[in-house]
């Protein structure tokens, strides 16, 4: 049994307009086995029907709701859940993504001392198709100078999270990457729990608190951010993702010059499901 079977886990998820996908992500979060768990939803000034049903929601399960009267975007609204956060430790979740019921009961029973955080497999649901996105058992902080191998969230300690000093709110998106970053460098590696406990909402079609326009601006800044730390291998395959991210084709021979030959897999099936994709 887990030491931390009595702790507290804040539960905080920012939302903007998305009402039918956060209502189901909040019944994923109050279906958890792990029963000790507060939910912080910050709405960042939908415009639809979310405050009202929020309220209702809130008559009969225990949600803080803070709303933003502007919209001031991901990364401020996680960071101010954060601060009204209670429990020792804290998990995030995005407003369209699911949690499978055991997520943190799994979570909070991996998570040891030396670690800075614990992630999962995930389910990736495109449009045509979802993956299994099987992660590393133990994620260091180079393996992170290389891409984000962790993912969208995971469940940590709130002073390891403000210590590293929560999320860059300067930075336009990869905000979460950004992050795992500066966790691992502070307070050691990522452990991951080797089953699918969360589903990522990866369609090109979704809607997003972060613009798609600014999506490459944020990932350029996050590698010119932490550009110094990295030797010249991980430089030359974060300039190659972020070329990929572009939109712009990369030749086989670009692939084997910028990628460290133990990706070279990795790439190689990335580049067969574009082609596929492209030609559908």
């Amino acid at each position: 049994m887990s030491i931390h079977t009595r702790k507290l886990v804040s539960v905080y998820i920012p939302t903007r307009n998305r009402l039918e996908q956060l209502q189901q992500a909040l019944q994923s979060v109050l279906g958890q086995t792990w029963k000790n768990i507060e939910i912080i939803v910050v709405d960042d000034a939908s415009e639809d029907h979310t405050p009202e049903i929020l309220e209702k929601i809130a008559e009969t399960h225990p949600i803080k709701i803070i709303r933003n009267k502007r919209p001031k975007g991901a990364a401020i609204s996680r960071n101010l859940a954060l601060e009204h956060a209670s429990g020792d430790f804290v998990a995030g979740l995005d407003d369209d993504d699911l949690w499978m019921p055991t997520r943190i009961e799994y979570m909070m029973n991996a998570f040891d001392e030396g670690y800075s955080g614990v992630c999962s497999h995930d389910r990736m649901d495109y449009e045509s198709r979802s993956i299994i996105w099987k992660k590393k058992p133990v994620i260091s902080f180079d393996d992170l100078l290389y891409y984000n191998r962790v993912g969208n969230q995971v469940l940590t300690k709130r002073e390891y999270i403000l210590g590293a000093g929560g999320y860059d709110e300067t930075l336009p998106s990869a905000q979460d990457y950004d992050l795992w970053i500066r966790l691992t460098e502070a307070f050691g590696p990522v452990k991951n729990v080797p089953h699918v406990l969360q589903v990522v909402n990866a369609r090109q079609n979704r809607t997003s608190i972060t613009t798609s326009e600014k999506s490459i601006d944020g990932y350029i800044a996050c590698f010119e951010k932490h550009k110094s730390k990295m030797s010249l291998e991980q430089q030359n395959y974060q300039r190659y993702r972020i070329k990929l991210a572009s939109g712009v084709r990369v030749t086989w021979l670009e692939i084997f010059r910028s990628v460290p030959m133990n990706l070279w897999t990795k790439e190689i099936k990335r580049k067969i499901f574009i082609k596929r994709n492209v030609d559908l």
